[in-house]
């Protein structure tokens, strides 16, 4: 009788398991095919307009099996692109007049679903790629030839030096003489977020904020117990629960008083009372991508709030943030905007630090960066114009002597995901922004909330 009981109650467990999968399969094959939907209804929205915009008439992504270039997520991938064939050349031709963007691709390895995006899908045999590029461009004669190579941003430098070779060698040397690069095409194209985009990158933004939110909180430490890999393994858990997918994995950080600079988790330390525990982390949903840093302070068992000192110092983060967001405007260079908002900062008596990026489709986006001209590092990014509707990662610190902590060298590092407003005369957050330190408290103070 017991064995039947056992056996019974696997069953019903295997069946309850089997039926959980199959829902949470469901759900993540409505997010991929939301993905599709999305990326292709901006495709057919923006694409050829940017096109246009850039002053050119086609644009040629070469990709190869195990080598894929990074801009081919705009147009398919995950679960869509198939194995991305030998070698296999994506084009996009303007007809020009009234006439829609031309797509094709040709290649090897591919979905069927890949025609959403290239309706022409030419694939070849033992002949190779080469005749169909060339009888390709032949035919259409085209002006300017974009590809995707460029010295300071990676994500339209994704043609390597034998599938350029091999490209040059195809079309010959008069259409190889008009090959420009696509990073003023992928910049614009990049920018005009749709609507769907927007709804996805505020999710992301919601469901980053609640994770670290709980991670930073008694949920998950218990001041003298928990270590910083807890935390660590607390966050990485959680986004997989959610379904979420890989963006980058959180670094975390222990400000302490008495110790210069931050304490990491290469020696797994333990979390203690008048700790500042910072972290730098962010999701990925349907393609599109999230980078949040948030700070909390660990309080003593006498203490309900920081020390003033240290409310002080965040005080001047929240106007530095606010500052920020004011001053990204459209049109504006990224580079003087960062100029602009240290010496705001600096008028208040605050000393700030800017860096930020736009974000989206990568964790630092294809557009302005409000950063110093450093050409090597930042080259384009750093001169480029903020636009509207873009997706900004607003991150920056403060720093500040702090009485409490025998006048110790404080900084605090802040990050927020925002949205260029579609007026371009500001940023937007999409959550938040943190206006105070999050509060973890003590096991004294847990004990004395629990008797009231």
């Amino acid at each position: 009788m017991k064995r039947k009981i056992l056996v019974l109650i696997i069953s019903c467990l295997m069946t309850f398991i089997q039926s959980q999968s199959t829902q949470w399969n469901s759900k993540a094959l409505h997010r991929l095919m939301h993905q599709w939907d999305v990326k292709l209804e901006k495709m057919e929205l923006h694409l050829q307009a940017s096109m246009r915009r850039a002053g050119i008439d086609m644009w040629i992504i070469m990709s190869r099996e195990f080598n894929v270039d990074p801009i081919l997520q705009m147009f398919g991938d995950y679960g869509i692109s198939g194995w991305y064939g030998h070698r296999n050349a994506y084009i996009f031709f303007d007809l020009g007049n009234n006439q829609p963007l031309e797509r094709t691709l040709l290649g090897t390895h591919q979905s069927g679903r890949m025609r959403d995006f290239f309706p022409t899908i030419i694939s070849y045999g033992q002949e190779g790629l080469k005749p169909h590029l060339a009888n390709f461009i032949n035919e259409r004669n085209p002006k300017k030839i974009a590809i995707n190579r460029s010295r300071t941003v990676s994500m339209a430098d994704g043609i390597t030096v034998e599938m350029l070779a091999f490209l040059e060698d195809a079309i010959g040397p008069v259409y190889s003489s008009r090959l420009i690069s696509s990073q003023d095409l992928i910049f614009d194209y990049i920018s005009h977020r749709t609507i769907a985009e927007l709804e996805i990158e505020t999710e992301a933004s919601q469901r980053t904020w609640y994770i670290l939110k709980r991670a930073f909180s008694n949920e998950v430490v218990t001041p003298g117990k928990t270590r910083l890999m807890d935390i660590y393994g607390f966050i990485l858990q959680e986004w997989q629960n959610q379904d979420l997918e890989f963006n980058f994995a959180p670094g975390i950080t222990i400000y302490r008083r008495g110790v210069k600079g931050g304490i990491d988790d290469t020696e797994n330390p333990l979390v203690i009372a008048g700790d500042i525990l910072h972290v730098d982390f962010g999701v990925r949903l349907m393609g599109l991508v999230t980078d949040q840093q948030h700070v909390a302070y660990v309080l003593h068992p006498n203490e309900t709030e920081p020390p003033a000192g240290l409310k002080a110092l965040f005080k001047k983060s929240v106007i530095v943030g606010n500052i920020y967001a004011e001053e990204l405007k459209a049109g504006q260079i990224g580079t003087k905007v960062k100029n602009i908002i240290e010496k705001r900062a600096e008028k208040q008596g605050i000393q700030a630090s800017i860096y930020g990026h736009t974000q989206g489709n990568w964790v630092h986006g294809a557009g302005a960066r409000t950063v110093f001209d450093w050409p090597d590092r930042y080259g384009d990014f750093a001169r480029e114009p903020i636009r509207t509707h873009e997706f900004w990662s607003i991150e920056y610190s403060v720093q500040g002597k702090v009485p409490e902590w025998d006048n110790q060298l404080v900084r605090i590092p802040r990050e927020e995901d925002a949205v260029i407003k579609s007026d371009g005369s500001r940023a937007r957050f999409l959550v938040g922004p943190q206006e105070k330190f999050w509060l973890i408290q003590s096991k004294s103070n847990l004990s004395d909330n629990g008797r009231m």
